[in-house]
């Protein structure tokens, strides 16, 4: 067996101590999903944060289990157009929620309405 051959080898090795901090990683952000679950924050803000919570857990699977860490400047560019293509689908979604409770929440009627005098004629 030649130096190269265990060159070889060991570059295909799995970096055991970089998977054991991934996982304590994931399981610290999965302890602050539940976290951010506890605290009753309204509704968007809660899913907002947990969303961007998943985004960072997402990113740490796809770079380190998917291999996409040492992938190609052309793999990375199409990962953030698709990124980007997402952003563009969501943000009038979540807009259209934000909004959305304003417009179909009942209207304060007794302000319409003319008051007691005005009310009397008819």
């Amino acid at each position: 067996m030649s130096k190269n051959d265990d060159a070889q080898r060991d570059e295909h090795r799995p970096d055991v101590g970089l998977y054991v901090k991934v996982f304590g990683a994931l399981m610290i952000l999965t302890i602050i999903t539940v976290a951010i679950s506890k605290l009753h924050l309204p509704r968007p803000q809660a899913i907002a944060l947990g969303l961007f919570v998943a985004l960072i857990k997402a990113g740490l699977v796809g770079a380190l289990f998917m291999h996409l860490w040492g992938e190609s400047k052309l793999i990375h560019r199409a990962l953030w157009i698709t990124v980007g293509g997402a952003a563009i689908l969501i943000l009038p979604l979540i807009d259209c929620v934000l909004v959305a409770n304003k417009i179909t929440s009942p209207p304060d009627v007794a302000s319409q309405h003319p008051s007691g005098e005005h009310a009397e004629e008819h």
